[in-house]
């Protein structure tokens, strides 16, 4: 009694998962095994040791199923326990129930699921998002075929420019995008290209010019005038933040005598647009007072 009081006996429960199982060609199992609840009855000391032995190397106690005669439905398949300590008595019940369908086959078109957001200020320049390759082969249970998706999941949240190109899981949905996880895709990646750019701005931008050559002898550039003073401009916040004046094209006064009025185009560096394209720039020529103009050749 003694003996038996300091060392008595103990059950353990133990979940187990079926070791991969191995059906007649042609079928394939609907979800996963279920799961295996193995109780293990021993002295308390061996089952201290049992627990550390089963840490350290699941593969002492484990399941295998006998799926060599299920059919397409419902099947209860007959277990077995396999457990390498011969000092444990395992108690599991004799069977699990499983579904078995035909192994059915489909191409499907991989879409982009896009979680959250881009940041703000940002933008996604669709026509220039890829998925390659465009389509995979499904491969599981014939039944859920139909309504089924494949989809990249790909969080929008954290991108900013100028986006990128990189491998993504492909996910199987049902219609109601729940996970089917007895469909498998093949190839089970795809590379994914997305192009983001940042938002454009609209802003009041000035208008300048540029003067080649001078006056004809004792004549001066008394003023210039441009019309209009500034035009709208779009383009990205940072383009357009660094950007003084607008250029215009050059406009060439040598030897002039009189006031010189031309339309000039805008000239905005790339990536930005302007709401007007060209300007009237009016060049004021007047004598330099004091000093006799010379005569004309």
């Amino acid at each position: 009694m003694v003996a038996y009081a300091q060392n008595p006996t103990q059950d353990h429960k133990y979940s187990l998962r079926m070791d991969p199982p191995v059906l007649p060609a042609g079928l394939v199992l609907v979800g996963d095994v279920p799961q295996v609840t193995i109780t293990a009855i021993g002295s308390s000391d061996h089952m201290r040791a049992f627990d550390t032995l089963l840490r350290a190397n699941p593969a002492v106690l484990h399941i295998t199923g006998n799926f060599s005669a299920v059919h397409v439905g419902r099947n209860d398949v007959p277990i077995r326990v396999n457990n390498a300590d011969p000092a444990v008595t395992t108690v599991a019940p004799s069977s699990v129930s499983v579904t078995v369908d035909e192994l059915g086959t489909t191409t499907l078109p991989v879409s982009i699921e896009r979680v959250k957001a881009l940041p703000p200020g940002f933008h996604e320049l669709a026509s220039a998002t890829t998925v390659t390759p465009a389509s995979v082969r499904i491969d599981g249970p014939k039944s859920q075929l139909t309504g089924a998706q494949a989809v990249v999941l790909v969080d929008l949240d954290a991108l900013v420019a100028p986006g990128f190109n990189q491998p993504y899981s492909v996910v199987v949905w049902d219609k109601n995008k729940k996970t089917l996880r007895s469909l498998v895709a093949t190839p089970a990646q795809v590379s994914v290209k997305m192009v983001i750019q940042a938002d454009a701005i609209t802003v009041a931008k000035s208008i300048g010019f540029t003067l080649t050559g001078q006056p004809a002898a004792g004549y001066r550039v008394s003023n210039v005038q441009i019309a209009p003073l500034e035009v709208q401009a779009t383009g990205l916040q940072n383009t357009l933040t660094g950007l003084v004046l607008l250029a215009t094209d050059p406009i060439d006064i040598t030897g002039a005598k009189a006031d010189v009025v031309r339309t000039v185009t805008i000239r905005p560096p790339d990536g930005v647009t302007t709401n007007l394209k060209t300007a009237q720039v009016h060049v004021f020529i007047s004598p330099i007072p004091g000093v006799t103009p010379s005569a004309s050749p």
